[in-house]
């Protein structure tokens, strides 16, 4: 073999090379957006749930009567910090993926 043919080798070797290695980093990234969608979702669903509670206890603390007012905003202010703690880690989680 000519030193052309060495060279065209070596490159094709190269080549191949190089898209073994970006297919398995294609496959690496495709598994780390699968977990990230899997957490983003379980993170959305905590979130959903937080803020569905939140709802119940305002709509508890609207409809109470002046002296049982005071024990519903309590719940109101945990249900309240609650969904503001899970909105925080939705927005954690996308800042990662960004």
């Amino acid at each position: 073999m000519g030193i052309r043919e060495d060279y065209q080798a070596k490159m094709e070797k190269q080549l191949n090379d190089w898209t073994a290695q970006t297919e398995r980093l294609k496959t690496g990234l495709e598994q780390v957006e699968i977990h990230a969608k899997g957490q983003i979702e379980r993170n959305f669903k905590a979130l959903r749930d937080k803020q569905s509670e939140a709802w119940v206890h305002f709509g508890k603390m609207k409809a109470s009567n002046e002296g049982a007012w005071e024990q519903f905003q309590a719940h109101m202010d945990k249900a309240g910090g609650e969904v503001k703690a899970a909105m925080e880690q939705m927005t954690s989680v996308f800042k990662k993926q960004n």
